[in-house]
């Protein structure tokens, strides 16, 4: 295949899996050299099925798959890999910022962010975004990608959570090697403890503003204008009751209470639209009753619904028949609570968007770490 025109190998390698293509690149150097190009791993996304799986976090990371089996007996969490991982030593639970394209942004207290690719292990801690001011105690964080200039960013605010815009604000975009500060106003409080959601360029929060007793707002940050919107909730919805968002089918999602303490899924079917929210189901249960329960919605399994109870507890409700079934799933960890997030396997770099000249640095760099280690171990 090697002798083949480029053109062709690049139309065969796109439509194999990523499995396949991570044991080409072991074999062959002009594979490789293919295979770790950002326009393929851009067009091998475009070309192969979608793959999800579950990434778990507690004071390890795990990954889970429960897309492609029956539950008779319970998924099993796998332990994530990953040799010089640096948040090996994380003390604290590591946060899931999120997810696009088969990277995942994580971010372990008090100020490190790491991109991943949890499927071929590939890791890229980012510079320190820097101290905020002692009175932004509140750190909100996001990850997306930006279409118009092909790029994957961060977000990270520091708020003292007044809603009265006493924010500071920096961005990390992929391509660069710093993080830039800017000046946009946060619109409203917000829930620190909902996940926040990433759709169509902008990265989502649960605020809450207004005359008393104040309103929840869904609020974004907008990485490709870098400015915050607001995202209009339906005139149907009990604004006050909305407790979680979430992202089924590429739509927009919330968990509410309605006005008679009923928990309902709302999904905004057009970005933006007021008029294109609609009610796709209620859930029953005991997690439903209780009025202190935190549950958030991780994705669909097949015509049923993922939710996270707690933070503890990993759930598949049914809508059809509304019962709900308890995923026996515990990843060993310090930490008690975990994490969820979505993830598609995919070959994309999180060093994909780096000059070249960086990458160099970050080798040798590398190298002399490794060998100081290696002097070290001489001595002792």
């Amino acid at each position: 295949m090697e002798n083949l025109p480029l053109e062709l190998n690049t139309n065969i390698l796109t439509r194999l899996p990523v499995k396949t293509l991570g044991q080409l690149k072991c074999v062959s150097k002009p594979f490789k050299t293919l295979i770790t190009t950002h326009h393929f791993s851009k067009t091998h996304l475009t070309k192969t099925p979608f793959k999800p799986q579950l990434l778990l976090s507690t004071s390890t990371l795990h990954t889970l798959n429960i897309f492609h089996q029956n539950h008779q007996s319970p998924p099993q969490p796998l332990p994530l890999q990953i040799p010089s991982y640096p948040f090996n030593l994380c003390g604290e639970a590591i946060q899931l910022v999120g997810s696009c394209n088969g990277l995942v942004c994580l971010y372990c207290p008090p100020n490190t962010y790491c991109l991943l690719n949890p499927t071929t292990r590939e890791f890229r801690v980012l510079p320190d975004p820097g101290r905020f001011p002692g009175d932004a105690r509140i750190r909100l964080s996001g990850f997306g990608y930006v279409e118009k200039c092909d790029d994957y960013m961060v977000v990270s605010i520091g708020t003292d959570n007044t809603g009265v815009g006493n924010s500071v604000i920096r961005v990390y975009p992929g391509r660069g090697d710093s993080w830039k500060t800017v000046v946009a106003r946060v619109p409203f409080r917000v829930f620190p403890w909902v996940k926040p959601v990433y759709v169509n360029g902008v990265v989502h929060w649960l605020g809450f503003g207004g005359k008393f007793p104040p309103s929840n707002k869904i609020m974004g940050f907008d990485f490709a204008k870098e400015e915050f919107r607001v995202l209009p909730l339906s005139g149907d919805m009990n604004e006050r009751g909305v407790k979680a968002l979430g992202v089924l089918g590429g739509c927009v999602c919330v968990l509410l209470r309605d006005r008679a303490l009923v928990l309902e899924m709302w999904m905004m079917m057009e970005y933006g639209d007021r008029e294109s929210w609609i009610r796709t189901l209620s859930i029953g249960g005991s997690y439903s009753t209780d009025p202190i329960t935190y549950i958030f919605p991780i994705c669909y399994v097949e015509e049923k619904v993922l939710l996270l109870v707690d933070n503890e507890t990993l759930v598949l409700y049914d809508p059809v028949v509304r019962v709900t079934e308890c995923l026996a799933v515990k990843p060993r960890g310090r930490e008690n609570t975990m994490d969820v997030i979505v993830y598609e396997e995919s070959i994309v770099s999180p060093y994909g968007y780096i000059c070249q000249d960086h990458l160099d640095r970050r080798n040798v760099a590398v190298k002399q770490k490794e060998r100081s280690d290696e002097i070290v171990m001489i001595y002792l």
